[in-house]
């Protein structure tokens, strides 16, 4: 029963990555997908793989089918977040590459100094 669970981690690492949603709200879902793949087993232990993803079914359409019982606004304040957060780290990575390149500008050019002394005499015709 074990081997069976282990070989449907890909199953799960595709399903979890169609759940579009708070992470709150993932976890309960995956793991009650994941009791229902012990429960298949349990009842049929000789039962491979494949035959427990063909009885969850395809994992775009199970995320898709969990998705729509959400409430959409919870849902719209989700990807208004992380969009937001996704911006923020574009702007951040911005300001650091431009940070980065004009400190590289100014110490990677070498400044040459020259002192020039001048003496100026004033003669004073008394």
């Amino acid at each position: 029963m074990e081997n069976i669970s282990l070989d449907m981690s890909g199953y799960l690492h595709s399903l979890e990555s169609f759940l579009d949603c708070p992470k709150t709200t993932r976890r309960p879902f995956l793991d009650r997908t994941r009791r229902m793949i012990q429960d298949f087993i349990q009842s049929k232990p000789d039962a491979t793989s494949q035959e427990v993803a063909n009885f969850l079914g395809d994992p775009r359409e199970l995320a898709q089918g969990f998705l729509e019982t959400l409430d959409p606004e919870m849902l719209e304040r989700y990807h208004r977040r992380k969009k937001l957060l996704l911006r923020g780290c574009i702007a951040l990575l911005a300001v650091a590459l431009v940070a980065v390149s004009v400190w590289s500008f100014f110490t990677k050019i070498p400044v040459k100094l020259e002192v020039i002394e001048t003496t100026t005499i004033i003669y004073h015709d008394s």
